[in-house]
């Protein structure tokens, strides 16, 4: 059975992703690696999936993604905004604010690019 890396992240965040996937009938296997994870105070896993499981674990990243999003008034559309030097003005991806890119933050939030 070949996985395949579909993350890194926290070790609590993988345990609880781990669960998830196990009661929706995919399994993900949680890995330490020394060139891509943390130990100590901040530990984190490599994430590894089978092909067959990773549409399962999409639509539960989907749907913790949107969970976290609820009750919040979030324009899908701005949050997707990237901030490009070459343009004149940028909209700050975390507050919808527009400025000028020669500031490298945003003057309304004060979100760093």
């Amino acid at each position: 059975m070949e996985l395949i890396k579909i993350a890194v992240m926290g070790l609590n965040e993988g345990k609880q992703l781990q669960k998830q996937c196990l009661d929706a009938g995919a399994e993900i296997v949680l890995n330490h690696n020394d060139e891509t994870c943390n130990r100590g105070c901040s530990v984190t896993v490599e994430v590894h999936c089978k092909e067959s499981d990773l549409e399962i674990v999409q639509n539960i990243f989907s749907k913790n993604y949107m969970d976290l999003l609820d009750g919040h008034d979030v324009d899908l559309k701005i949050l997707n905004e990237t901030f490009d030097p070459s343009k004149e003005t940028a909209i700050c991806p975390a507050c919808g604010f527009s400025f000028s890119t020669k500031d490298s933050e945003c003057p309304d939030c004060g979100l760093m690019f």
